[in-house]
């Protein structure tokens, strides 16, 4: 098939099997055991038959299709000149992304989940005949076994592919054993898959990071158009400037910005003020939570671009704020937006900051 990877035994008999149309195959396992790389497999595959086929990467830190930090879709029909042969290839250029926000499970569970159906929906209207789902290598604990589960339920494959000897691979397939929708298969790691260090991890992010952004622009937004998810900010009554000075005096701290909503106050300060002042702006206040933030909130964190369709067109990076301006400036890929000048519905913000380019 492909000179990048060695087909075994095991893969081309699975994949006699299981490659057919309207079949969907969810891949899992740990890390390090081949699951990208037989998911590539599969597609490729597919495509030799002649089947059109959706690929969705929800392997957030290692995604190939889109950045890091994003549920990616792309498709692949049998009649395109993909590198003169029917491969697929992962150039990071996603029909559509989902913002997970990080490029860890840990603590975001729903907006995986959430991702994962979105695209394997979005693969579904592609009108493939093939798709093949690629997931992250966490698995080795019960809330792991628990998502993994999760993903099953939302997705209802036709195939189940586990990779690997790890007894948890045992436990999250066990109650779907007797499933008549589902066929489980099992498969060794590939002989000739190579372990990567957490420091291979990380270089691999920066590059697909900087290859996302190697041609973008920066857009200036004024608080006012913001409309914020997954923050608490950009969703309520901003602060004027009276109400900034006392807030200042209250908190015994610069406060740069604030947002009132029912009986709740968010601010951006200079500094973290202590337990007691923020005990005293609440209780002065009638308040039942203040959340508090400093500037470095903002600082080099990514951000998911949502237009009015709830689409994911893009992710940026926040680059600046001014708090005199009540103005955030992001860097975003423009050539991989269709309109240039798209302006953002919502903002969804995300919980990686990325490092500074040197």
């Amino acid at each position: 098939m492909d000179s990048t990877y060695q087909v075994n035994r095991d893969w081309q008999k699975l994949a006699n099997q299981i490659v057919k149309s309207q079949q969907v195959v969810l891949v899992i396992g740990a890390t390090d055991t081949g699951k990208s790389t037989f998911c590539r497999f599969l597609a490729d595959y597919a495509l030799a038959s002649g089947l059109k086929v959706a690929c969705v990467d929800a392997d957030i830190g290692q995604s190939r299709i889109g950045p890091p930090t994003t549920v990616g879709m792309k498709s692949f029909a049998p009649d395109e000149q993909i590198r003169t042969e029917n491969r697929v290839v992962f150039d990071g250029t996603a029909e559509q992304l989902y913002f997970v926000g990080d490029v860890s499970s840990s603590g975001h569970f729903l907006e995986i989940l959430t991702g994962i159906r979105l695209m394997v929906d979005s693969a579904r209207q592609t009108d493939a005949d093939f798709a093949v789902i690629d997931t992250t290598g966490y698995i080795h604990d019960p809330p792991a076994v628990v998502l993994k589960q999760h993903k099953i339920e939302l997705i209802r494959p036709n195939h189940l592919v586990c990779i690997g000897r790890s007894a948890e691979l045992t436990q999250i397939a066990a109650g779907y054993t007797q499933q008549a929708w589902l066929d489980i298969h099992y498969l060794r790691p590939h002989r000739n898959v190579q372990s990567k260090s957490s420091r291979d991890r990380s270089r691999y992010r920066k590059t697909q990071f900087d290859a996302y952004f190697s041609e973008s622009n920066v857009q200036n937004l004024c608080f006012g158009q913001i409309h914020g998810g997954r923050t608490p900010f950009f969703i309520g009554r901003p602060a004027n400037e009276k109400e900034l000075e006392i807030l200042s005096q209250l908190t015994e701290t610069e406060v740069h910005y604030a947002e009132w909503t029912h009986r709740t106050l968010c601010l951006i300060a200079s500094t973290h003020p202590s337990k007691a002042a923020r005990a005293h702006v609440k209780n002065y206040l009638s308040l039942t939570r203040v959340t508090v933030e400093v500037p470095a909130y903002f600082q080099r964190r990514l951000v998911g671009l949502i237009d009015t369709t709830g689409v994911t067109y893009a992710i940026g990076i926040i680059e600046a704020v001014d708090f005199q301006k009540r103005e955030l400036s992001i860097r975003y890929p423009f050539s991989k937006v269709d309109d240039a000048a798209k302006q953002a519905c919502t903002i969804q913000f995300g919980d990686y900051h990325l490092e500074q380019r040197t």
